[in-house]
């Protein structure tokens, strides 16, 4: 029986079914911590059964519906096609085990991308001069700008949509971004997708083309993991699974795989 949370008793049930895998399932924590039930742009629900057993969860952040089960293999698809049909989200994000048995179904309408969340805890621990600084505000629409020239981004999102979420997430405290500026401009970037009290997502890294092949990359995403370090801050990244280079040199500099998520991305078609 699929429930909407309403209070904070609600959350913590989430919390505490999803325990120590909250690195598994990185946005859907960090979302559900953040803004629980208050927001107007994030919902969640609980799926129980008669006995009241938890046997997952549900967040809508947007556009993007996430879903989270401790039972990968078993957990019916049924019931994320019914909530996707409901809620028509652009996105749907799930783990590995539930997206194999996904796809099939989604094929038609949305594109399939399996990404690697990677704990970067070790990420830059050592103490070395950045060029990289911590972005002000008035960064943020050069910041769309530059992920707006990404294939990554304009296949995903709008960008009045894009440029809504940051300022939002800026405004509340829950994202910071950084910047390395040659020219005047920021060049390169990277942002906390989200942070809670001792946690953080950090990703978004994109590098202006001009600019590409010069270290810029690995400064702004080290530099955001030194400042969360100095912060106490643990923190999580995320690779795409068919780029083994790019696996390869975060695993040279500390990062480690803990889990695959499958994000369904719909296609423009079908928008």
């Amino acid at each position: 029986m699929l429930k909407k949370c309403s209070d904070k008793k609600d959350v913590r049930a989430i919390m505490d079914y999803i325990g120590a895998r909250y690195y598994q399932t990185p946005y859907l924590y960090v979302n559900a911590v953040k803004y629980g039930t208050g927001a107007d742009h994030v919902s969640t629900w609980i799926d129980r059964d008669t006995s009241g057993r938890i046997l997952g969860v549900y967040l809508l952040y947007y556009d993007c519906l996430h879903f989270f089960t401790n039972d990968e293999e078993n957990s019916p698809v049924e019931k994320i096609l019914d909530a996707a049909a409901l809620l028509s989200p652009r996105v749907i994000m799930v783990l590995d085990g539930i997206g194999r048995r996904l796809a099939p179904f989604l094929e038609n309408t949305f594109e399939l991308e399996r990404n690697h969340v990677i704990s970067m805890d070790t990420v830059g621990i050592e103490p070395r001069a950045y060029e990289s600084e911590i972005a002000k505000r008035e960064d943020i629409e050069q910041i769309v700008q530059l992920m707006m020239g990404n294939d990554e981004y304009t296949s995903v999102y709008d960008e009045e949509i894009l440029r809504q979420q940051m300022y939002d997430r800026f405004d509340n405290g829950f994202s910071r971004f950084f910047a390395l500026r040659r020219d005047g401009k920021v060049v390169a970037t990277c942002s906390t997708y989200g942070e809670v009290p001792g946690f953080a997502l950090v990703g978004g890294v994109i590098v202006h083309p001009d600019y590409r092949h010069r270290g810029f990359a690995s400064d702004v995403e080290c530099f955001a993991c030194h400042v969360l370090e100095q912060e106490h801050i643990s923190r999580v990244g995320f690779v795409n699974f068919n780029n083994s280079a790019s696996l390869a040199l975060h695993e040279k500099i500390g990062a480690r795989s803990v889990s695959i998520l499958n994000k369904f991305v719909r296609n423009h078609a079908e928008a």
